[in-house]
């Protein structure tokens, strides 16, 4: 009587082990990356949010706000901590004003925690 095997070998399954180990060292840390730049991404729209508020602000009074949230509904987002005049709004040159978006300490990527 003739055996037939079935199955795989015990090589097979470790190359196939291998294999996924080395695709997943690869892939983790660019999908960290990928998390970062989408939490930024948050900041960089809370910032271009306030373009027009403050614009219209500095347009109407000629000076501009002392502080963000008189101008900006929110200021604070999901991985975002604050967003802030940096400086003093006086004493900037006149048309120029400094907008600092600061990401939460935790709940983030660790590269960007408190950036």
């Amino acid at each position: 009587m003739k055996y037939l095997e079935k199955g795989f070998t015990l090589i097979e399954l470790m190359i196939v082990v291998a294999i996924i180990g080395i695709l997943a060292a690869v892939a983790i840390p660019a999908y960290q990356d990928y998390i970062a730049r989408a939490q930024v991404s948050e900041a960089v729209n809370l910032l271009g949010s306030a373009k027009t508020p403050f614009a219209e602000y500095y347009a109407d009074r000629g000076q501009w706000p002392s502080t963000a949230s008189e101008v900006m509904g929110n200021t604070a987002g999901k991985y975002t901590a604050s967003v802030q005049i940096t400086g003093t709004p006086v004493t900037t040159a006149p048309g120029q004003i400094t907008l600092v978006a600061t990401m939460l300490t935790s709940g983030v990527n660790s590269n960007i925690t408190g950036g």
